[in-house]
């Protein structure tokens, strides 16, 4: 366009001479056709121009560039970052699309009032700025709709202002330091806005970096300005006039200033920018569109030094400012902000030193925290395949990436034990339910185990599904239901002596949990462990209908004349402890055990679910054919804590019994287990050898608590050692220091402590390796799973109710239990033991 115009312009100036030749000017007979053609050519191009350009600003994009917690960049990678603007303008249109090619550096709140930093270029230039902001380490590129709020809320009023360079552009403006950071003023002035009433407020500072070529031309420009604004040379002084000195002195002083302006702008200024500042602010009300205008501008004020920002347009003192808000050129002003057309209302120079606050996210160096930022310092998030529902994958949580945020997930072949710790309320339980769900639907089977109830509220509306729900069992001892499944611990489905072994073992292990146990309490395990095996010898001898249940413990440490009725149908070596070793124990040996069983008795659920001989629930059952099982046993002192034990290692020591089953069919069964401490505690390390264990027979154990120093040494050791997974939201310093021990120095360990809600750093085995720990959004269980069906509950209900029986029936069951084993084998006589004691009968039918 230029070589046109310039064309133009020659032939004219010959036509001109030619005129002032004389009175008849010889026109030359090719002038005419050759200046319309021009003046066509150039119509034809302007045209094209503007079709190109509104072409180009259409296919401009916008991502949000979010800083770490910790980010923190050098003057060196912001003039580096600056370096490679300089190719926006090259692109495949080049000067026919350059109104369409600058960078635009867009400040506006976010949904929360905080500040967001926002890059807008041309599509063409995405990969450009990509690869420019590799210079940072730290910030993530998300999509800006994953920032902005409801947009759709209409101010009544809208106040406008486009900044532009006040003096000429060789006077440079303030070089700030990064520190503090320039862009906090700005935070400042945009927290003041109120979301809720409508008020917005959005700063564009639109860059068009210069090529080579054209830097050398507007270098020469700013020298030239520089020659015609420099102060005329000085003569000798005149020292017989003290006013002459000071006339003197103050132009040698201001030949300096310009000299060292000179220096700033050009010497070192690294990349050469034109500038355009577009301002606006909204509110329903006027008077605080105006004040948040002004707020505005004020953050513009730190920039001021030789030079600076003021509004342009005209004037007129007393009347009236004629700027961008006036009516005739609001229209044109909407146009560039909304499109981001460059068309600056004044040509404007600067260096990238005098911008350098706006070409980078805000930093660690801001002071006001109100910052949309992207949390701690981390590596980028690993290749994690997307999750849509398959049924090989776990969901994780949604990670950030330059393509916005997606739901990603784990492989199951990759998972054995998930850890996660966190605040309470911070996520850890929604993205557990949000698993959970998932693999119960997908047709696995599972156990979530909650104390407090309020997970399976939020689960059971979600599995009234048919096929589904027939697979449920529940075991609520937190509700008002007194109806309760049967749970026998010493029923027996074989004559294996393994399967006696296992109950003992995990009653045991129960016990020494609950009550805290450890080899000082030596006396107490050693009655638990040989009552237990006492009664588990009945059950192989008694008839189905009359196994004894837990709450026989008492009757047998109590009761001499029950006991005396049991001792023939005993072992030999049992019953060489009851007759020789008991007997001289002391009378409240027994208390510590009887006490506990006695409290579990006084309760009519707790006695519904263990008072009855034959039972309805059995978790080997469940593992093997794929149940879902829903536990809340109560999140009291030491009942609903000996009952919590009693189902986690029911199902351990079972899982332990799945050695008689070919690997390959093995079923894999995932549990959920909430406060995890509330079975860790015994000393002697059980739940980390059954956890180390049990992953071999099919066991996928899910952990969660809300701090890792409430674990056992031994069960801390076993979780991180052999983990697939390891989350953690929000926690105090010594437990985030614990964690980040864990990875391996990775991440500094005040970032857990600063957490948001539903944010998680975690690390996570992918094809067989532990990735580098990253950031992740847990996602909510609607959002997976939609809201449910609770209007078909009743029919979930009715599906469990399968598996319960009435309070009453199971009551007056064991009301005379006692009796009846007693008179069965009283009846029976020992002429019917065999040599262990014990009797072989037929193993009761699987529910």
């Amino acid at each position: 366009m230029a070589v046109l115009m310039a064309l133009a312009g020659s032939l004219l100036a010959h036509l001109a001479t030619g005129a002032h030749a004389g009175p008849s000017p010889r026109v030359p007979s090719w002038g005419a056709p050759v200046l319309g053609a021009l003046a066509v050519l150039v119509a034809a191009v302007a045209v094209l121009r503007e079709v190109v350009t509104r072409r180009a600003l259409r296919r401009r994009v916008v991502v949000a560039v979010v800083p770490a917690d910790e980010f923190d960049p050098s003057a060196e990678a912001v003039a580096r970052f600056a370096a490679q603007l300089s190719r926006f303008a090259r692109g495949p249109r080049g000067w026919l699309a350059r109104p369409a090619s600058a960078l635009r550096v867009r400040l506006e709140p976010d949904r929360d009032g905080r500040l967001a930093y926002l890059l807008e270029v041309p599509d063409h230039a995405q990969a450009l700025l990509r690869s420019a902001l590799r210079t940072y380490e730290g910030v993530e590129l998300r999509q800006p709709d994953s920032l902005r709020g409801d947009r759709s809320a209409a101010a009544v009023s809208v106040v406008r202002c486009e900044l532009v360079l006040a003096r000429p552009s060789i006077e440079p403006l303030g070089r700030l330091d990064l520190d503090p950071d320039p862009l906090g003023a700005f935070a400042a002035a945009l927290r003041a806005l109120d979301w809720a009433r409508g008020e917005r407020a959005v700063v564009c500072v639109d860059l068009l970096a210069a090529s080579p070529a054209r830097s050398r031309r507007l270098r020469q420009r700013l020298l030239r300005q520089a020659r015609h604004h420099e102060p005329p040379a000085l003569g000798e002084p005149v020292l017989e006039s003290r006013r002459g000195a000071r006339a003197t002195a103050a132009a040698l002083a201001q030949r300096r200033a310009a000299g060292h302006a000179i220096d700033a702008k050009l010497k070192d200024a690294g990349a050469l920018f034109e500038l355009q500042v577009l301002v606006a602010c909204s509110s329903p009300s006027r008077a605080r569109a105006r004040e948040a205008l002004r707020c505005a501008l004020g953050a513009f004020d730190s920039l001021a030094e030789r030079n600076w920002l003021r509004a342009s347009g005209l004037r007129l003192p007393g009347l009236e400012f004629l700027g961008s808000d006036l009516p005739l050129r609001r229209g044109r002003f909407d146009r560039r902000l909304a499109s981001g057309r460059f068309r600056p209302a004044r040509r404007g120079v600067i260096g990238v030193r005098e911008v350098a606050g706006f070409l980078k996210p805000p930093t660690v160096r801001c002071v006001i925290d109100e910052v949309a930022r992207s949390g701690p310092l981390v590596p980028s998030p690993p290749p994690l395949p997307s999750f849509d529902g398959q049924r090989e994958l776990i969901p994780l949580g949604r990670v950030a990436g330059e393509e916005g945020e997606r739901l990603v997930g784990v492989r199951v072949a990759d998972t054995f034990f998930s850890y996660v710790a966190g605040r309470s309320r911070y996520g850890k339980t929604e993205l557990a339910i949000a698993q959970f769900l998932h693999l119960v639907k997908a047709g696995h089977g599972g156990l979530f185990l909650d104390p407090h109830e309020d997970a399976l509220a939020r689960i059971k509306p979600h599995l009234t599904d048919p096929g589904v729900r027939e697979r449920v069992v529940e075991i609520n001892l937190a509700a008002r239901r007194i109806t309760q499944p049967a749970w026998n611990l010493f029923e027996l489905t074989s004559a294996d002596p393994l399967e006696a072994e296992g109950r003992v073992e995990a009653i045991v292990d129960a016990f020494a949990s609950a009550l805290r146990w450890d080899e000082r309490n030596n006396r107490a395990l050693t009655l638990t462990t040989q009552a237990a095996q006492a009664l588990a010898a009945l059950a192989h001898t008694l008839p189905a209908q009359l196994a004894p249940t837990i709450f026989q413990l008492p009757t047998l440490l109590s009761e001499p004349d029950w006991r005396a009725g049991v001792l023939p149908f005993l072992p030999v070596a049992s019953r060489r402890f009851w007759t020789e070793r008991f007997p001289r124990l002391p009378d409240d040996a027994i208390t510590p055990v009887t006490n506990l069983i006695d409290r579990l008795r006084a309760s009519t659920p707790t006695s519904a679910l263990l008072g009855q001989s034959q039972s309805t629930y059995r978790i080997r059952h469940a593992m093997d054919n794929g149940q879902i099982v829903l536990a809340c046993p109560g999140s009291g002192g030491a009942r609903d804590r000996l009952l919590a034990n009693l189902l986690v290692f029911d199902l351990l020591h079972a899982a332990k019994a799945r050695a008689d089953t070919p690997p390959e069919r093995r079923r894999a069964f995932f549990c959920f287990l909430d406060e995890v401490q509330t079975y860790d505690g015994a000393a002697s390390g059980n739940l980390a050898a059954l956890l180390e264990q049990s992953a071999k027979y099919g066991i996928r154990a899910f952990l969660l608590n809300q701090n890792p120093e409430r674990l056992t040494q031994a069960t801390l050791n076993a979780v991180t050692t052999n983990r697939s997974h390891l989350l953690a939201t929000a926690l105090n310093a010594r437990a985030g220091a614990l964690i980040a021990r864990e990875w391996a120095g990775e991440l500094d360990p005040a970032a857990l402590t600063r957490l948001q809600r539903f944010a998680f750093l975690g690390q996570v085995t992918a094809q067989g390796k532990l990735s580098a720990p990253f950031h992740l959004r847990a996602p909510a269980v609607e959002e997976l799973h939609g809201p449910g069906r609770p209007d078909q509950l009743h029919a979930l209900e009715s599906a469990i109710d399968r598996h319960r029986r009435p309070a009453r029936q199971a009551l007056e069951h064991l009301d005379t239990l006692d009796e009846r084993i007693l008179t069965e084998l009283r009846s029976h006589g020992p002429s019917r033991r065999g040599s262990t004691g014990a009797l072989a009968i037929d193993p009761p039918p699987a529910p």
